[in-house]
């Protein structure tokens, strides 16, 4: 490489761009158009210009002008950029913000976790369904699936207090829902949410 090629390539500069863009645009609803176009106004901002021309953005990514305009009112329509009028110096001007995105992943990764975290809990509430049949030697019915799930739903009795009160019934030789309701009850009216909280209050209590 020439001493000119390679100053070409130091004066260019470079563009940085958060990799959970890269990894989630697609998500958004993003086209590799839309990411091209994105990237071209990020590269523009971190020069300091917040709102290129069009025929800029045109010669630098091959695109016409009018698909250029398209796009733009598309990352628009997508909450991923934002047109702002702003007062610079007692006039008004334009800009491209460009934060709006990651509001958007932010969303977008809230409801991944939300999504995560219910897929969860159903595969755990079907583990404690499989795991108190086994114990009481039945299939449980539909009245006592529902129990369960109302522990779970409206008492908010976790899985892990409901195993423990499902050991506490077999230990006790007493296999029924209503045995392990009256322990989950007795629990929660002594405050007692997890296995360290029993573990401490049994301590205490000498047993």
């Amino acid at each position: 490489m020439n001493d000119e090629l390679f100053n070409t390539f130091v004066n260019s500069g470079s563009t940085s761009i958060d990799n959970l863009i890269l990894q989630n645009y697609h998500k958004l609803g993003m086209t590799e158009k839309d990411l091209v176009i994105y990237l071209a106004l990020s590269m523009y901002a971190q020069k300091g210009i917040t709102f290129p021309m069009a025929k800029d953005l045109a010669n630098d990514t091959g695109m016409d002008e009018s698909s250029i305009y398209t796009i733009i009112q598309g990352l628009i329509k997508l909450g991923i950029i934002e047109l702002k009028t702003i007062i610079d110096h007692h006039q008004q001007r334009d800009i491209y913000s460009l934060t709006p995105i990651y509001h958007r992943i932010k969303n977008l990764l809230d409801q991944e976790s939300q999504s995560n975290q219910q897929n969860k809990l159903m595969s755990d509430t079907e583990e404690l369904f499989k795991k108190i049949e086994v114990e009481f030697g039945r299939p449980l019915s539909p009245i006592e699936q529902e129990q369960i799930h109302q522990w779970i739903e409206d008492d908010h009795y976790s899985i892990e207090l409901i195993d423990l009160a499902l050991r506490e019934s077999v230990l006790n030789q007493a296999y029924s829902l209503k045995y392990m309701d009256r322990i989950l009850i007795s629990w929660e009216k002594s405050n007692i949410k997890s296995a360290e909280q029993l573990q401490d209050r049994r301590k205490k209590l000498g047993y």
